[in-house]
């Protein structure tokens, strides 16, 4: 999202330590203060330089101040031992500047030593000669010096002087070197050197920063410091003697004002009259980096001298211009830069603050960053002690008003960096809106359904020219069902995906899609490389710019084998939408271990992680040979798959309807026939659409159009034992627990067991209305060995078995089982009874024994039980993921 930046209007305070000045008495001495060198021995000898030089130009016109310092150097190799030493005269005068409590002598000492060769200076009172060493260093380690310093200091040299107020001091340089083929090469600078009494740091008068109202991308910082005061006139005890003497003792009163690196002066005005940059005197001194400060300040200083002021109360003002530390503003969903939400969405604010005071430390830099949204949302201001941002959340209403006042707009929200030192502002802007579904009707067909409906905006606005597609679901149900596309266009000279199959067609955010595609080579005596591009694209289908490329060939990071050295070879796609764009792992199933890993670019409209919606992938594979593409590339559109919310996780994948667009009105009419509505236990059909500009369906159950459950109850009818051969009926009864779905089936009746392969003996077409009962006959033919086996009812259209039952074979059927002893007893009592007859035994006796003896054909045989009703409650297709 850009940053649109409205200006704050009303300065802020700022902290008034942003800027410090001091008050400087200052006197600049040249090579006329110097003594001639003198050269030990006392001899002429070549091989040595000095060059005067300018250090300085006047403020007045920023001319060159000529001889304010010298370079001295060996031009030659091995000279004998030498030295050379010049001698500067300086005077030490009384102080009276506001805050000073010191003199100093500073100047700039630098060079470059090579072996055998050193760099002294030496600064002692000149009466009486050489009684003692003010302050004396010596340089003699190759290379150059000397190192960065560490303490605050206007030069890299500073000697406090103050006890010697008064005093003439004699500031020395000495220069040697011994016989050495390595003398070339040695130099030192000196340059600046003053005598200068520096006060302590005060704070500015005022400081306040504001937006600059013809770019809001800087900030103005106006400086005021008050009761500027300055008077070089004054008495000096001169020594020795303690002689008073008053006269202007000095030549320069400096201001020396220092601010925060990052910050950019931009006009500097004395008591309201512009002097910078619009006359031509220029600043005594200018510093980006102050050293001793880790460079987090600069410095700018005034020669007040230059300025003829009758007043004794002046008043500077600064403009410095520092960058709006407020760099990029977003309002992110799910991690990504999007400018839609719906009501109720989680909106993050994303802050990148780069404050302007450069390598100054974290509780300088850090300061208070709030984020306001129009009042109307209700939305409580954040306030974050912050220096660098962050993200931040915030939730938006959860509806759209009580007149949708709130949806279908745009709104603006603002954030605001402030610290003692910065300001930062910036705006932006998102929309809330949403698509909503409201379902009119739904009718069943077979194996089919019809749902149709409206979708409106959230301000009830209709919602015309929308995608939107039709899923059903088996909710709940944790297993897989791939569904598989295959290509229509085959290439017979270049390579070319066969099919591509789409794993889990349904899942939510944090869970993978899971994406196999197969390159086949029809031409087996090319060694082709590949390269394969994944794009997503929305439903219609449209694509949006968002890709990722790989490129496939022998020891590449698969471990992929030449496509002219084994036959097809599979690649697995796991796509995960994610807050830093869609991620891609690629693998190949031959090598499953080894992948490659790749970020699709972000396109023109964003893949939302936490946003349902309907999507699909264009798979576009291009054979390289020797190092050149051919043509024509093999290209392949996966199924569509559906990103629902995590309450709609885990499922089962049935089937999509086509994509279909809602009319002038906004309503939509779409269709679902496929066999694999038929067999789940919680149906659950569902809408995502998803307009041009990227508002979705919002993301609850809303989008569900209905619920409904295809599973069909099975029951089968007891069947006995039968003989060999035998013509057996087998009754299955079905009842459908359906309310919408006239179920078109084929019922096949499998016979297997017994060392029997399993075999189809019967089929028969059945048709079950929604909540009805039908009842299907099988005849076939019983096997021909005796024995047990299982008859399975299955159906192709239903996914798998529907029941089974136990089917046992013996030597004669059940019924004459029953018959053959009944007659084997009336037989037997007829011949017992003749024998007791003839031998004239009683009858009673015969009935007696008749009696304790059953007749085998008393014996009654009881009906075995019928089979329990069976419910198929899941599908035997699919896999577990």
């Amino acid at each position: 999202m850009g940053n649109g930046m409205m200006p704050i209007g009303d300065p802020i305070n700022g902290t008034r330590t942003a800027f410090n000045y001091t008050y400087s008495q200052a006197n600049l001495y040249t090579t006329a203060s110097a003594t001639p060198p003198r050269e030990f021995p006392s001899s002429n000898f070549t091989g040595t330089s000095l060059t005067y030089l300018s250090s300085l130009n006047r403020t007045i016109d920023n001319s060159p101040i000529p001889n304010t310092g010298f370079k001295f150097r060996l031009t030659q190799a091995n000279l004998t031992q030498g030295k050379v030493e010049i001698n500067w005269t300086l005077t030490i005068p009384q102080f009276n500047c506001n805050g000073c409590t010191g003199v100093s002598v500073t100047l700039n000492f630098s060079g470059n030593l090579t072996s055998g060769t050193n760099a002294t200076y030496t600064l002692s009172p000149l009466s009486p000669p050489n009684s003692t060493i003010i302050a004396s260093h010596a340089y003699t380690a190759p290379g150059a010096f000397p190192p960065a310093p560490t303490v605050g200091c206007p030069e890299n040299v500073c000697i406090d002087v103050t006890r010697y107020r008064g005093f003439n001091v004699t500031l020395s340089f000495s220069f040697g070197w011994t016989f050495s083929n390595e003398t070339l090469g040695m130099f030192a600078e000196v340059g600046k050197v003053i005598v200068a009494s520096i006060g302590s740091f005060v704070p500015s008068s005022s400081n306040y920063m504001q937006q600059d109202p013809s770019n809001s991308s800087s900030i103005l910082h106006t400086t005021n410091l008050f009761r500027i005061k300055y008077n070089n006139t004054l008495t000096t005890y001169l020594q020795p003697g303690n002689v008073s003497t008053s006269k202007l003792w000095w030549q320069i009163e400096v201001i020396s004002i220092y601010y925060p690196a990052g910050y950019e002066i931009k006009q500097i005005s004395l008591n309201g009259t512009l002097i910078s940059p619009s006359l031509p005197k220029v600043p005594f001194e200018r510093e980006n980096c102050v050293a001793g400060t880790g460079c987090s300040r600069s410095l700018i200083a005034l020669n007040m001298s230059d300025f003829r002021i009758a007043s004794s109360n002046s008043t500077i003002t600064l403009i410095s211009r520092t960058t709006n530390t407020i760099s990029q503003l977003s309002a992110l969903s799910g991690g990504l830069a999007t400018q839609f939400f719906t009501s109720g969405d989680t909106i993050s604010v994303k802050v990148v603050n780069r404050p302007s005071i450069v390598n100054a430390s974290t509780s300088l830099q850090t300061g208070t960053l709030t984020i306001t949204f129009p009042s109307a949302l209700s939305i409580t201001p954040g306030t974050i002690p912050t220096a660098t941002g962050g993200t931040f959340d915030f939730t938006l209403p959860s509806a759209c008003g009580i007149s949708g006042q709130l949806c279908a707009r745009s709104w603006t929200f603002s954030a605001v960096f402030t610290s003692g030192f910065d300001l930062g502002n910036a705006t932006g802007s998102f929309r809330i809106d949403s698509l909503q579904v409201s379902f009119t009707g739904s009718t069943g067909g077979s194996n089919a359904l019809t749902v149709q409906g409206r979708l409106t905006y959230g301000n009830g606005t209709i919602a015309s020219g929308v995608n939107a597609a039709l899923f059903a679901i088996d909710r709940g149900t944790p297993v897989n069902r791939p569904v598989t596309y295959d290509q229509t266009t085959v290439s017979p000279t270049t390579l070319y995906i066969s099919n591509v199959t789409l794993v889990n067609g349904v899942f939510a955010q944090g869970q993978p899609l899971i994406i196999l595609f197969t390159v086949v080579n029809p031409d087996t005596s090319q060694p082709y490389n590949a390269t394969v591009t994944i794009e997503h694209e929305w439903p219609g289908p449209q694509a949006h710019g968002m890709s990722v490329t790989f490129s496939l060939f022998p020891g590449d990071l698969l471990s992929d084998l030449p496509f002219n050295a084994t036959g097809p070879q599979t690649y697995k796609a796991a796509i995960l939408f994610t807050g830093t764009g869609v991620q891609v792992k690629l693998t190949n199933l031959r090598t499953f271990s080894n992948y490659m890993n790749g970020t699709m670019t972000s396109g023109t409209s964003p893949v939302v992680p936490n946003r349902p919606h309907a999507g699909l992938f264009n798979i576009t594979l291009t054979s390289v040979l020797h190092n050149s593409p051919q043509t024509p590339a093999s290209f392949i559109l996966s199924p569509l798959y559906a990103y629902v919310s995590s309450s709609l996780a885990p499922s089962r994948y049935l089937s999509p309807s086509n994509v279909i667009t809602t009319d002038s009105n906004g309503d939509f009419s779409a269709t679902i026939s496929s066999n694999f509505l038929l067999g789940a236990k919680n149906m659950t059909v569902l809408l995502l659409a998803r307009d041009a500009t990227g508002i979705g369906l919002v993301n609850n159950l809303s989008t569900v159009g209905l619920t409904d459950s295809t599973i069909l109850i099975s029951t089968t009818d007891s069947i006995g034992a039968v003989a060999r051969d035998q013509s057996v009926t087998a009754t299955l009864h079905l009842k459908s627990n359906s309310t919408k779905i006239t179920e078109v089936i084929t019922v096949n009746l499998i016979l297997q067991g017994n060392g029997m392969l399993p075999e189809t003996k019967a089929t028969k077409p059945v048709t079950i209305s929604p909540e009805d009962s039908q009842t299907v006959t099988l005849t076939f033919s019983a096997p021909s060995t005796i024995g047990s086996y299982t008859l399975t009812f299955s159906s192709p259209e239903y996914g798998g078995p529907l029941t089974s039952q136990t089917l046992q074979v013996a030597i004669v059927q059940s019924n004459l089982q029953i018959l053959i002893p009944a007659a084997i007893g009336v037989i037997a009592a007829i011949i017992v009874l003749g024998v007791y007859l003839i031998r004239g035994k009683p009858v009673e006796e015969a009935e007696e024994k008749t009696k304790t003896k059953p007749a085998a054909g008393s014996t009654k045989t009881r009906p075995a039980p019928a089979n329990p009703p069976s419910k198929s409650l899941t599908r035997t297709r699919g896999t577990e993921e």
